[in-house]
């Protein structure tokens, strides 16, 4: 009975250890490639620099989506040779929504080597999403071999280059379902190849954190539905007083997220949304308006203008860019930013997977 019971024990040992054990994914009929156009690709397999590889080329071949695994918690490993910008989408709904960690070869050194960001309906949302938290730097090159470790228990993530000991980047992220999610390699305006790619599954450790809320900004607003982008220089006023009469508003509240970010609520982010909330004041005062936003914005308070932005900007978002005076009455204030975001930068629209859109839409705001 020893002899059996030892053996049983080896058996369970090495049933655990195969279970915990680093499995080849992403190989040749397991996953899909889709092109900007959301048309399925054949898989190109190739062998770039000495190792077999699974390219991507940014626009007929822009993502390859894993058909067989669900997972939530993990590390995957991978080598990676990237030309502008290439990494894993995890957590994945389907193409157009997924959590996303990526590297910029071309800026190895630079704070703005790697960069994680939430993908909601398709916007590349990497304005809002940036250093001193979101972005960080790790010594890499473009189209050389670098060797990437990402581990996700909970909502935190990890990110090793190169099998160094240390994170290279260590941060809490803003989404993760329940039931996970599928996995998905990615390039953007140029070739990246993968190699050795590898998944582990792994088990939360503790009571799950969730990000701490951000209670300094204002993440409480009512939206309304989204309307048609124009050309003509005043239109945002028509659209406010479109929005007040359907008076169709949508609650909206990500108390961990400082960034409003409108593509998390609209399916196809493409057009223009009223938001407004209240301020209440105890008595008549002065505060400042800090803010800062992506595309075109306008500003106004009891119904008086107070800031506009008619030409499209395009650049990194951070807290308090812009200061305004805010001129408030005792009592309930009506605060309105009407947004439109950066898809007249492109033309028609960023162009991902077969539709022009909003790649960044939104804002930052506090009262100071």
């Amino acid at each position: 009975m020893k002899i059996r019971y030892t053996n049983f024990l080896c058996i369970a040992a090495l049933s655990i250890t195969f279970a915990n054990a680093q499995q080849s994914i992403f190989k040749t009929g397991e996953y899909t490639i889709y092109s900007e156009d959301n048309e399925k690709m054949a898989v190109q397999d190739t062998v770039f620099k000495g190792k077999p590889a699974l390219r991507l080329d940014g626009m007929s071949r822009s993502i390859a989506l894993l058909d067989n695994i669900n997972t939530k918690n993990f590390r995957v490993e991978m080598d990676i040779a990237g030309q502008v910008m290439s990494g894993l989408g995890f957590h994945a709904k389907d193409g157009m929504n997924y959590q996303f960690i990526y590297f910029r070869p071309g800026m190895g050194g630079t704070r703005e080597a790697i960069q994680y960001i939430p993908i909601y309906n398709g916007a590349l949302s990497w304005v809002f999403y940036n250093y001193p938290e979101y972005e960080t730097t790790t010594d890499i090159q473009s189209l050389e071999w670098f060797h990437a470790a990402f581990e996700v228990r909970g909502t935190n993530l990890k990110v090793f280059v190169n099998n160094e000991r240390e994170p290279k980047m260590d941060i809490s992220i803003l989404d993760n379902p329940d039931t996970g999610g599928k996995l998905l390699l990615r390039s953007l305006f140029g070739p990246s190849y993968f190699a050795n790619i590898t998944y582990r599954p792994l088990t939360a450790t503790g009571v799950e954190e969730k990000p701490l809320p951000k209670t300094d900004f204002l993440t409480t607003w009512e939206i309304s539905k989204q309307f048609p982008r124009d050309t003509t220089a005043y239109y945002f006023d028509d659209i406010l007083n479109q929005a007040r009469v359907l008076d169709d508003w949508k609650a909206i509240h990500t108390a961990e997220d400082a960034y409003v970010n409108f593509s998390r609520y609209v399916e196809h982010p493409n057009g223009v949304v009223v938001a407004k909330t209240t301020v209440d004041a105890q008595s008549a005062s002065n505060k400042n308006l800090h803010f800062d936003f992506v595309g075109r914005i306008k500003v106004v308070l009891n119904g008086n203008n107070l800031f506009e932005n008619r030409k499209i900007k395009f650049e990194r978002v951070f807290d308090g860019t812009y200061s305004i005076g805010l001129p408030l009455k005792k009592g309930n204030n009506e605060l309105v930013i009407i947004a439109e975001g950066d898809a007249a930068f492109f033309g028609k629209g960023f162009r991902y997977l077969g539709r022009n859109q909003h790649t960044n839409w939104g804002f930052i705001a506090k009262i100071e």
